[in-house]
């Protein structure tokens, strides 16, 4: 059979509006230039798993007709481990344009609906946080802050491969490829936010977009993706329950098979301010950082 000529989803991948409720906020969408101002909403959580399967602490959706045996993938070893020297980690964004509900203090100039350049306030930002405090951990990891959804939105995934490659050749040490992203649940002008509190302070939720073979692109080490992803989603709902919202596996790829282990993250939603977003990157980074640096 042909292959599809491309990474780019056939749509869009965001939680269905069923699965998210009550809503939060309900605001015009944004011009593009436009001065965003702040949207006030009432901080409840939204994510009801109707719908989905579970297995001990991960639920998932299973969009594709492979059989998933979930629970027999946290018993398996790590397929990820930190090579002896070398950058080590990828932070990059498909989406980079993608920003969140503005707030005191985090306003921006929109280019879009709840999409902006400005680079302290969208996914920019957040794989920023991410990459500091890897670093930090000790992980060596660099930050491609490439907009490859500006100025045209069409056609990011491959260009966001093209900038995978690029990082790739000129380090060819790299572990792991982390694509960070925000989801989009709204409906009608309404906006919804994904919500966790730990320890007192209400962060977004995370989710992992597992990709696949399912939709025809060659991507031969994608249980080994979906092995790794559902023992980091273990540990981050164990450590902080609530804090993941279902893993999504799905037909297409997302550029996932360029290294074992890469993932695709959605850190909220836009209906989520920039500080809820933050405070969930820290925690990923930190069991990130806590899986990858075992022994």
């Amino acid at each position: 059979m042909d292959l599809p000529a491309s990474d780019e989803p056939a749509g869009a991948y965001p939680l269905p509006l069923e699965d998210a409720a009550p809503l939060l906020a309900e605001s015009a969408a944004l011009p593009a230039g436009a001065e965003a101002s702040p949207v006030p909403a009432e901080p409840v959580p939204v994510f009801t798993p109707s719908g989905y399967r579970s297995s001990g602490t991960i639920s998932y959706k299973n969009e594709t007709s492979y059989f998933l045996d979930i629970a027999s993938l946290l018993s398996k070893p790590s397929p990820v481990k930190l090579g002896a020297e070398g950058v080590q980690v990828l932070i990059m964004h498909t989406h980079g344009t993608e920003s969140y509900t503005p707030s005191p203090g985090h306003t921006y100039t929109a280019t879009g609906e709840y999409r902006t350049t400005d680079s302290s306030a969208n996914m920019l930002r957040v794989g920023q946080e991410i990459c500091d405090l890897l670093n930090e951990r000790g992980i060596s990891t660099v930050h491609s802050t490439v907009l490859n959804d500006y100025p045209a939105y069409s056609g990011s995934y491959n260009r966001a491969l093209k900038d995978i490659q690029a990082y790739v050749k000129r380090y060819p040490s790299i572990q792991l490829v982390i694509d960070v992203h925000r989801d989009a649940i709204a409906s009608g002008g309404v906006y919804y936010k994904t919500v966790a509190e730990v320890d007192g302070v209400q962060t977004a939720q995370l989710m992992f977009v597992t990709g696949t073979d399912a939709g025809g692109l060659a991507h031969s080490s994608w249980r080994s993706n979906l092995t790794f992803q559902a023992q980091l989603h273990d540990r981050l709902n164990s450590r902080y329950p609530g804090i993941m919202r279902p893993m999504s596996i799905r037909a297409s790829r997302f550029n996932q098979h360029v290294r074992v282990g890469s993932m695709l993250l959605e850190v909220g939603a836009c209906g989520n301010t920039l500080d809820e977003a933050l405070a969930a990157a820290r925690l990923f980074a930190d069991t990130l950082a806590d899986t990858l640096l075992e022994p």
